[in-house]
């Protein structure tokens, strides 16, 4: 099914969550900071990284970056179309980050990006660089084309709850969601920007109940491709 962005009425409603570098594991280390928040009618709710949507559900991130760069997020459906949620295009430079300040996810205020049919695991590719990315490369702010898609998910391989969590807190989640790395010999979407030097890199996730820090595990400042694979069911 075909995802749109969503718009929500909810006035009066501020909700600021601050990410903090764990400890001193990130004192020095370049990091990101990712707030995953769901609608609820007119509230906002901040969701466990690993939480297992549905169909219909519409979702938003906050980002924070520790460093200042040029950020693009596309989300990848499990239908295979494209959505591309960050930056604005028609808005000038607005790919651009500044260090510690909180961005939403999709970019137009107040908008929210729909889970669809059919149920597994949305690919939502963030592509951070401290240097610009070309231009040319980046697509218009509205559905993509479809790549070819990606193949049904087995039913073994399907979003499903941790049942340890469940019995502690009652919380569906699945450990397979969640920011992970790229595989250097993953396809990546044709959509995304050329930037120099941006290879897939591992990464340190630390994942909190209402939050997830990233971070490049070599601490090298530099262009860095991940993903944040996004359950549902």
């Amino acid at each position: 099914m075909r995802k749109r962005f969503a718009s929500s009425s909810a006035s009066g409603l501020l909700l600021i969550v601050l990410i903090c570098s764990p400890g001193s594991l990130f004192a020095q280390t370049p990091h990101m900071g990712i707030v995953v928040e769901q609608q609820a009618g007119n509230k906002v709710e901040v969701k466990n990284p690993q939480h297992i949507f549905h169909a219909g559900d519409l979702v938003r991130f906050r980002f924070r970056s520790s460093f200042d760069g040029y950020l693009y997020v596309m989300d990848q459906s499990t239908s295979g179309k494209y959505l591309l949620l960050f930056p604005v295009q028609e808005v000038q430079n607005a790919n651009r980050v500044e260090q510690n300040k909180e961005y939403l996810i999709p970019a137009t205020n107040g908008s929210w990006f729909r889970v669809d049919d059919p149920p597994g695991y949305e690919t939502v590719y963030f592509l951070i660089s401290p240097v610009p990315m070309e231009k040319a490369a980046v697509s218009p702010p509205h559905p993509l084309p479809a790549e070819p898609p990606p193949p049904s998910a087995p039913a073994a391989l399907l979003p499903r709850c941790d049942d340890s969590v469940f019995r502690a807190r009652g919380e569906c989640v699945d450990v397979l969601a969640g920011p992970r790395s790229v595989s250097p010999d993953e396809t990546l979407p044709s959509q995304l920007p050329i930037t120099p030097g941006a290879t897939p890199r591992d990464i340190t996730v630390i994942n909190k109940p209402a939050a997830t820090v990233v971070a490049p595990k070599d601490g090298a400042m530099g262009p860095l491709i991940y993903q944040f694979r996004l359950a549902h069911r």
